[in-house]
């Protein structure tokens, strides 16, 4: 199956269900199909041949979900561009994926600099935007306009690029397809389904959604870019019945919903990602939402997802050690724990968290070498240390790269971290090792204060303390009012990292 296949089943199947809802607009799927088939016919108009690169530079919209079919439609490789990012580091990806045209949000047109020679497509709702007018002016088409196969590359996603340049991840139409029906199955998904769109549509945390909920026929909800309030207004005005974010966004909506979110019982499952979700966070989000969580565990060179939370929950499954588990290898991906060279370790040991399966990326745009280095005879290294249980529960301890070693001890970040989100007055909390000529680096905590509170270092290390064997306990604490993290809400511990490295006193 091929992308645009989804969605034209739904148009036979769900034509007349509701589509889309994106501020004032809806649509049925009947009418998104019938955009969609002008969308690829404008495009080839344009002279954008099958297998050109195109870019989307845009926050969460219709549009953007009639682009990625339209795009699959004629033969067209998607590109997702980060909209947070600077003209630089837009450029920089435009230039290395070697992108044709480019698809623009009205009010980003200044992002994405000097591109004379490319196609400069504007997108937004007004009648008069180049994607509408495009839409208006170009004869539909029955078919995809060039011969492709599972194996065509459908999506080249950009890593965040911690270490050196970003890198383009190849994705081919059988890894969007498996990854999106993996998630259908893991949540239980339904027709009468009513996704938020919450998390950025650019990014492999929401993407697989406009994939998943169209083969389902269910309706699209927009969030065009993350704020609390606005989040919880859309779903209750919408009866959202789902959403994903990663934790320090669900932080936010429950500083924001207080008591209000017993007011939202249509909500049947939260997803939540991309970090680890401290243990006494989770226990309070279940309080204000309900038992509607579900932990799921990804990357981007795996189209999303290889492990969830089972659902529904058994008692055993959702309390104790395994709360903190990010579940078990999902249905098609095959997951192994590895001393790093390919050889496999026993139940529980601590090592390379390794996966297999039809979601498993091409590989990586133009970068052989590196290829080769995470896909060995399939499997690949997903740079994370863990374990898993007797029962295939794996349990993430940390990233390779964020994994703290002082004084000759292994440190884990995250263990730190679940640790000082049981402090009353902490409000997020990051854990990062900085250079130190005595200990090899040092065990530092970056907090946000909850509002109003009084903490101190004193404090927040004697914390630590009383639960912590004393080599993992923070040295310092330092203190700020915001931590910097990526579109989709991750903390960026290498920025912290650089910063803090290079800071007064350092």
């Amino acid at each position: 199956m091929l992308l645009h296949d989804i969605l034209l089943h739904a148009e036979k199947t769900s034509g007349t269900r509701p589509a889309i809802i994106d501020d004032g607009l809806r649509r049925t799927y009947a009418d998104v199909a019938a955009r969609v088939r002008r969308a690829a016919s404008g495009l080839a108009s344009l002279g954008l041949e099958p297998g050109v690169r195109v870019a989307i530079v845009a926050p969460n919209t219709a549009d953007y979900l009639e682009a990625y079919f339209a795009l699959s439609l004629a033969g067209l490789i998607a590109v997702p561009i980060n909209t947070r990012l600077s003209a630089g580091e837009i450029a920089f990806m435009l230039d290395d994926s070697g992108c044709g045209a480019v698809l623009v949000d009205e009010a980003m047109i200044d992002r994405i600099g000097e591109a004379a020679t490319r196609r400069v497509l504007r997108l937004g709702p007004k009648p008069g935007s180049d994607w509408n007018q495009l839409i208006a002016s170009s004869e539909p088409i029955d078919k995809a306009l060039s011969p492709q196969d599972e194996g065509s590359t459908a999506h080249i996603f950009y890593t965040g690029g911690t270490t050196g340049r970003p890198k383009g991840v190849m994705l081919n139409h059988r890894n969007v397809v498996a990854s999106a029906f993996n998630k259908i199955m893991l949540g239980s998904f339904a027709r009468d389904d009513v996704w938020l769109h919450a998390a950025p549509m650019f990014h492999q945390a929401d993407a697989w959604a406009v994939f998943s909920f169209t083969a389902l026929g269910a309706t699209h909800v927009f969030l065009p870019t993350f704020a609390p309030g606005p989040a919880l207004s859309l779903i209750g005005r919408h009866r959202v019945t789902g959403f994903q974010l990663v934790p320090t966004m669900i932080f936010m909506m429950l500083e924001e919903a207080g008591s209000a979110a017993a007011k939202f019982p249509h909500i049947r499952r939260i997803l939540y990602g991309s970090a680890p979700m401290p243990t006494e966070m989770l226990k309070r989000a279940r309080q204000v939402f309900g038992d509607v969580f579900q932990h799921i565990y990804g990357l981007t060179e795996a189209a999303g997802t290889v492990a969830a939370t089972p659902w529904p929950l058994a008692p055993e499954e959702g309390a104790g050690e395994r709360l903190g588990s990010c579940g078990q290898p999902i249905a098609g991906v095959r997951m192994r724990i590895t001393d790093g060279a390919g050889a496999a370790l026993s139940t529980g040991a601590i090592g390379r968290i390794e996966v297999k399966g039809a979601n498993v990326m091409k590989g990586y745009w133009n970068r052989p070498e590196e290829t080769a280095s995470a896909l060995r005879d399939d499997w690949l290294d997903t740079g994370d240390i863990g374990h898993m249980d007797a029962d295939g529960f794996v349990f993430i301890v940390d990233r390779a790269k964020d994994m703290i070693i002082t004084g000759g001890e292994n440190v884990y970040s995250t263990e730190v971290e679940d640790v000082l989100y049981g402090h009353p007055d902490i409000a997020e909390a990051v854990v990062v090792g900085l250079p130190d000529p005595r200990w090899g680096e040092a065990v530092t905590a970056v907090v946000l204060s909850r509002r109003d509170a009084a903490l101190d270092e004193a404090s927040v290390i004697d914390h630590c303390r009383a639960r912590l064997a004393a080599y993992k306990c923070p040295k310092s604490v330092r203190f700020v009012s915001e931590l910097p993290k990526s579109a989709a809400g991750k903390p960026l511990k290498h920025e912290l990292r650089r910063s803090l490295s290079t800071g007064p006193g350092n």
